[in-house]
């Protein structure tokens, strides 16, 4: 069951023109118990949420950080751009994802961490609680950017692998300048070279989904990397599309009983029209493995969609107060049969 706390904004700042730095602290003296690597989520004043990775090691107070790249038509970069401030009350739940530090194994030679992006925030807090733990295995940490101003924390990683002998950290531009004296092209490709046999290797990849997937193809391809030791969550940006780019509609009953109108796309799941329009989580990626992006189906639409998977009943049965009205949005592949599909909440 995924609970909801009280957080109270107490500072952000930039980290560089486009990355800001939250930090939320629990009300009450009730704090989210979250591990490092994993997802929570912000619901802002409007209702819409946002799921950010925790960007710090798990603290015992259970304060937060989130690293949030702000986009040009993103609705929760318009609010951290115009009204957030310092004493904002906002709420908080989860934890989700289970791309989280696994403990040391005598099995394993070393570590191997790819991000892109804010993709570096879980692997940082991965990173600050293995130090903070005595991990002996070898760290190799490649961050990824067109730019050198993309790597917006280079220094504090490098000032921490001269801090811990076992870190090694391999700053990676695809759109390096002529005097760039580091490594050139994507961090995937890089590691791959770096590492021709990862075997005995765990890896954690962090970024955007076209990374994230070359680098577990690439990797347990060519370099012999176990699949169960690939170890990945992809980040996709939360932006509404404009209404006039679907050529779909669903309909979604609000609790106070009148209907939104939702634009959606054909072939696409059903989460992401709904994850635009800030109404559910899109947190494992479609895997159907967390529930957060359970719905309810009215009863004159659930004959006209297809029976779930077995996946999928397995995770409805498990979860808090099923019913046969339930599915995952993730797992609803949207068509013109389903234009005007209508559903709620699951509760």
């Amino acid at each position: 069951m995924i609970e909801t706390y009280s957080y109270r904004l107490q500072a952000l700042h930039w980290l560089d023109g486009v990355t800001l730095r939250l930090l939320l602290r629990p009300e009450c003296h009730r704090g989210l118990s979250i591990q490092a690597g994993q997802f929570f989520s912000l619901q802002l004043p409007s209702g819409i949420t946002r799921s950010y990775s925790l960007a710090c090691a798990p603290r015992n107070d259970g304060w937060l950080e989130a690293h949030i790249r702000l986009r040009a038509a993103g609705q929760a970069s318009a609010w951290l751009r115009h009204e957030a401030c310092p004493g904002q009350m906002l709420t908080i739940s989860g934890p989700f994802g289970d791309c989280v530090w696994e403990a040391e194994q005598a099995a394993i030679d070393r570590v191997v961490m790819l991000a892109t992006g804010t993709g570096i925030a879980p692997l940082k807090a991965m990173l600050e609680y293995a130090h903070a733990a005595g991990c002996r295995t070898p760290m190799h940490l490649y961050w990824g950017g067109a730019e050198d101003a993309d790597l917006y924390l280079a220094e504090y990683f490098a000032s921490l692998a001269l801090r811990w002998p076992l870190l090694r950290f391999i700053p990676v531009l695809s759109n390096a300048p002529a005097e760039w004296t580091g490594r050139r092209g994507f961090v995937q490709d890089v590691a791959a070279t770096d590492h021709p046999d990862l075997s005995s290797a765990r890896v954690y990849a962090c970024g955007g989904p076209r990374m994230v997937e070359q680098a577990r193809a690439l990797l347990t391809d060519r370099c012999h990397l176990p699949a169960e030791r690939f170890h990945a969550d992809a980040f996709v940006p939360a932006q509404a599309p404009a209404a006039n780019h679907g050529n779909l509609t669903v309909r979604w009953r609000r609790p106070q009983g009148d209907w939104l109108t939702v634009p959606a796309v054909e072939g696409d799941p059903l989460i992401t029209a709904l994850a635009a329009a800030g109404l559910v989580l899109p947190v494992c990626g479609g895997q159907a493995a967390c529930g957060a992006c359970r719905v309810a189906i009215d009863s004159n639409w659930l004959s006209q969609l297809p029976q779930p998977s077995r996946q999928e009943q397995r995770l409805l049965a498990a979860l808090d107060e099923p019913s046969p009205a339930h599915r995952l949005a993730c797992q609803i592949k949207l068509s013109t049969e389903l234009n005007g599909l209508s559903l709620a909440a699951h509760r």
